[in-house]
């Protein structure tokens, strides 16, 4: 059997995916991503986590003071399933999912050399709600839970490193400084108000829930017909 190197003695050692030698083939795979991501992308405000291992509290396992920055407007192509349907421990759960891609030397140009999309920086799908969404909704805002440089079934052609792959999923809100709020997402609260106490300009809608549980369990039974006191069926504490 000849030797493999044998097979490139006619072929002046030529192999198509030679990186030393298919420069010019990636760039030009490099300029058609720029050109296609920013000519289908979106305009998204992009707020970067300035979370650091100086600040990190080793008993809370969190940063207390921990902030975003302010946004940066940067254009994403995305891919949004919006209610997307995924089965945890919990149960079925009903959320949205987005996948984003943005070229390295455009996140480059904007957040500096060597800086890469991470997980917790949030992004906010301004433009998708600019100007005619309705009902006093605002943009949906997503938290980036992965990013990927290597994807050779979709982002690597030639085995070349183009553009970012992030995955994201729907933001939950908890009220840290420069991230907005979204806008008559209604969802339940434990009491009329939340947000950070003393912020008014930082917290939800004010919202009274006049059914209580108590008085509708008394409709079933009420355990204070049997007991001289104003406890409830779940004991007084």
């Amino acid at each position: 059997m000849s030797n493999i190197l044998d097979i490139f003695v006619h072929s002046n050692d030529l192999r198509y995916l030679d990186k030393d030698r298919n420069d010019n083939e990636r760039n030009l795979f490099s300029g058609w991503y720029k050109e296609q991501l920013y000519q289908y992308g979106i305009e998204v405000n992009y707020y970067s986590n300035n979370y650091s291992l100086s600040g990190h509290d080793s008993i809370y396992g969190e940063e207390p003071l921990q902030r975003y920055s302010s946004p940066v407007k940067v254009v994403l192509a995305t891919t949004l399933n919006e209610s997307a349907i995924s089965l945890q421990q919990f149960g079925i759960v009903s959320d949205d999912e987005v996948g984003a891609f943005i070229h390295i030397d455009a996140f480059y140009s904007i957040f500096g050399d060597g800086s890469e999309p991470k997980a917790g920086d949030v992004f906010e799908l301004e433009e998708y709600a600019r100007h005619d969404r309705v009902g006093g909704r605002t943009s949906k805002m997503f938290e980036i839970t992965e990013r990927l440089d290597q994807d050779i079934s979709e982002i690597n052609p030639i085995m070349g490193h183009y553009i970012w792959s992030i995955k994201a999923k729907r933001f939950d809100n908890s009220f840290e400084p420069v991230l907005p709020l979204e806008g008559k997402i209604d969802q339940v609260q434990d009491d009329i108000f939340s947000g950070r106490l003393g912020d008014t300009d930082v917290k939800s809608p004010d919202k009274v829930y006049t059914d209580e549980i108590d008085d509708e369990s008394k409709k079933v039974f009420d355990y204070r017909i049997y007991i001289d006191s104003d406890d409830t069926i779940y004991g007084d504490y």
